[in-house]
């Protein structure tokens, strides 16, 4: 949960799948009419796995790439019905450390949590996959797996940890989910103002920073100009400490600006 704690710390969904595209035969099936609360390991890594090869079923919305200090993150969310199925969080700490967090719901309560880790020391890289599993909150399951290579990792099975004895629901997780949720909406410490647009020679950046003092930063690639990107070149002064409506694809780890007037996909698009 190292990442989730940096946008503490620092400060890293639906009616699943059980519409009319969906068959008997469904690798799903076996789990409509399951409730969050009886679903087992296994049961929950099988529905985990039908939600990551039918996402393109799914509503998708990405955030603006946020920053502080060499702390990079954004976050996917992959919705239904207006129900979260699954939320992305893609972390980067400098060359220190890159971190993908899952968080994968069924009914609109959290039953598993995914984290691939990769952590560079003097020693190497360390690859590191955990996997939480709950109900109603209440952690019942963490397996993880350590190697020194990538490769090395995916042939290696995962292996039980011990789980605390006086195991009870855990607010953290909902704390978690919430704050990933504000970082998509761009709420509380993730509603950004315009700063400044940068005019370099060779690129040009919308900058905007967070309404709460010494916090969160978003800047974004200008690769085409319209009529946003001209007033805000032209009377900057104007749009200071100002909420603007734009949209965003990230590529890269990188958000960019997508022009009124462009032809580009609105698919994921953002605004």
């Amino acid at each position: 949960m190292k990442s989730v704690y940096f946008l503490i710390i620092i400060g890293a969904f639906s009616t699943i799948l059980g519409c009319n595209y969906i068959k008997s035969d469904h690798p799903q099936a076996d789990l409509n009419d399951s409730n969050a609360t009886n679903l087992t390991a296994k049961s929950i890594v099988k529905y985990s796995d039908s939600i990551d090869k039918n996402l393109s079923q799914f509503s998708k919305s990405t955030s603006l790439v946020y920053m502080l200090g060499d702390l990079s993150f954004y976050v996917e969310k992959y919705s239904q019905n207006n129900q979260a199925v699954l939320l992305v969080e893609h972390s980067y700490n400098g060359a220190t450390s890159n971190s993908l967090k899952k968080y994968y719901f069924k009914n609109d309560s959290l039953i598993l949590e995914k984290d691939k880790n990769e952590l560079a020391n003097e020693d190497g890289t360390v690859f590191k996959d955990t996997r939480t599993y709950l109900r109603s909150n209440t952690v019942f399951k963490i397996e993880n797996k350590t190697a020194s290579t990538e490769a090395a990792l995916n042939s290696l099975p995962f292996i039980d940890l011990p789980l605390s004895k006086n195991n009870k629901p855990d607010q953290s997780y909902l704390e978690n989910v919430n704050s990933l949720n504000n970082v998509v909406n761009g709420r509380d410490k993730f509603d950004v103002v315009f700063e400044s647009i940068t005019t370099y020679p060779d690129s040009r950046y919308i900058i905007l920073r967070s309404k709460i003092q010494n916090s969160y930063s978003a800047s974004i690639l200008v690769k085409d100009r319209d009529a946003l990107i001209d007033s805000l070149l032209n009377d900057p002064i104007n749009f200071k400490d100002q909420k603007l409506n734009f949209k965003w694809v990230v590529k890269d780890k990188e958000a960019i600006y997508v022009p009124v007037a462009s032809n580009t996909s609105t698919k994921g698009l953002n605004k």
